[in-house]
């Protein structure tokens, strides 16, 4: 077989940026070898981060300067320089010339098919505060009228870890899958930090009846008493009957003797802050903030992963079993935050067709995306898995880089690997709502050390002495 580039047709690439001609492709190889093409990309143009999960790739530079980066470093390459990109590894392209490159991709047989959005079997918890909606929300069938409070979307706690339900996974529990692929599924930065575990837990709850008033620990004092995370949260309110309200901080200064005393007493709920909802109010609950959602609210939560709660106050009420629940009075003393703040609602704007920030805090970030047609998401740059919540709506989210797809039905989850985290969601009914919860990496490369000023002060130079 001979070719010649001028008698091949130009496309756009699959970054939308450059024109590449193809000499050999995926078909016509007869092996593992995706594509063999010229890349032309004019100054300035940048081809976006992104990651192979399953192919390796190599670029031989024929004409002009690129800089490419590989994960956080930054390659300054020129005529006949060759960089070779193991898959995993996330890679972003900067012409600083008008140049040709030569690009070369090859797949990795044993890691086909590994990464896509995960999927989950049902995981729901029976409370004594529970209601019905849940089950016929999520489309679940309803075999008898236990109350379900929780639908434990995501998870990786070990009491109660979530289990994969599509693809070459299925039937496996997700902190196995983690186990497997660490860095590829929560990132290289999360996984680092967080010792290959996924830190952050989401669910569905239906309160049907009021909530205990409770509060959660710090991370310290969680390591400190029970070696686990603390546990900071948000809940998003998807729906909420005429006159609904949640509790969340305090109203007036009390003394952690004035709240020992109002906890026997049964007066605590006089000192904390009321709030009346509505759908679409957030809340943001950091560790130490004394909270409960009350009857009559569906909501979304995201928070660290951990199942550690203090119990403040009960209402004198039986559990399920018909006993009282325990209460944890003096650990909770420990871990409240008393100040009086000015405001607990979290205030945010919507706007159709993007995403939209709503919490970015040191545990976890926030968006709610709101769009009536196809929206791109490429979220490689946190170097972090993303959790999708779909709160209105069904719709279709398509991987760019290895074309799987899922579909998302109103009140169900997915989890998106950190490696693929490049996709479309596209609406099935019209109009979708979905919730996504991440961790923002970025902040912490930059200033991790001086090496992150170091770099862009390199490529400055670089690039101005051109």
């Amino acid at each position: 077989m001979k070719r010649s580039l001028k008698d091949i047709h130009a496309v756009i690439t699959s970054h939308a940026v450059g024109e590449k001609r193809v000499l050999l492709s995926r078909g016509e190889s007869g092996c593992d070898l995706t594509q063999i093409a010229i890349t032309d990309l004019q100054a300035g143009e940048v081809a976006l981060a992104h990651i192979h999960p399953d192919m390796q790739e190599g670029f031989y530079v024929l004409e002009g300067d690129l800089d490419v980066t590989l994960n956080e470093e930054i390659v300054h390459c020129h005529k006949d320089d060759f960089v070779y990109v193991e898959s995993g590894t996330a890679h972003e392209l900067h012409a600083i010339t008008k140049v040709r490159v030569m690009t070369i991709g090859c797949e990795i047989e044993s890691k086909r098919n590994q990464l896509y959005p995960f999927v989950f079997k049902p995981n729901l918890h029976s409370v004594i505060w529970g209601g019905n909606r849940l089950k016929p929300w999520k489309k679940h069938p309803q075999e008898d009228e236990t109350p379900i409070g929780e639908s434990w979307e995501v998870s990786a706690v070990p009491s109660s870890p979530s289990v994969i339900d599509n693809g070459c996974w299925t039937g496996k529990s997700l902190i196995d899958v983690i186990d497997q692929m660490p860095s590829e599924i929560l990132g290289r930065s999360v996984a680092r930090k967080y010792g290959n575990k996924l830190p952050l837990l989401v669910k569905f709850i239906d309160a049907d009846k009021d909530l205990s008033i409770q509060v959660h620990p710090d991370d310290r004092m969680a390591k400190r008493e029970h070696n686990k995370f603390g546990k900071t949260e948000m809940w998003y309110v998807i729906d909420a009957k005429p006159d609904s309200y949640l509790y969340a901080g305090f109203k007036e200064e009390i003394s952690p003797e004035e709240y020992k005393r109002k906890v026997e007493d049964g007066t605590i709920t006089e000192s904390l802050a009321k709030h009346e909802v509505h759908p679409g109010d957030v809340f943001y609950i950091p560790a130490g903030r004394v909270h409960a959602i009350c009857g009559g609210i569906l909501l979304a939560e995201v928070q660290q992963s951990s199942d550690v709660t203090y119990r403040i106050y009960d209402y004198n009420r039986p559990g399920m079993d018909g006993k009282p629940r325990e209460l944890h009075t003096n650990l909770a003393s420990q871990a409240i935050d008393y100040k009086v703040y000015d405001e607990y609602r979290t205030d945010y704007v919507v706007k159709e067709s993007r995403a939209n920030r709503v919490i970015d805090s040191d545990f976890f970030n926030v968006r709610v995306v709101d769009i009536d047609q196809r929206f791109h998401r490429n979220l490689v740059k946190y170097d972090s898995f993303v959790i999708t919540m779909c709160l209105k709506g069904s719709c279709h989210i398509k991987i760019r880089s290895t074309q799987d797809e899922v579909v998302l039905h109103e009140g169900n989850s997915c989890l998106i690997p950190a490696a693929i985290a490049d996709y479309d969601v596209e609406p099935m009914t019209g109009h979708s709502l979905l919730l996504d919860a991440f961790i923002d990496n970025r902040k912490a490369s930059i200033s991790e050390s001086e090496g992150g000023l170091l770099r862009k002060l390199t490529r400055f130079l670089h690039i101005s002495g051109k």
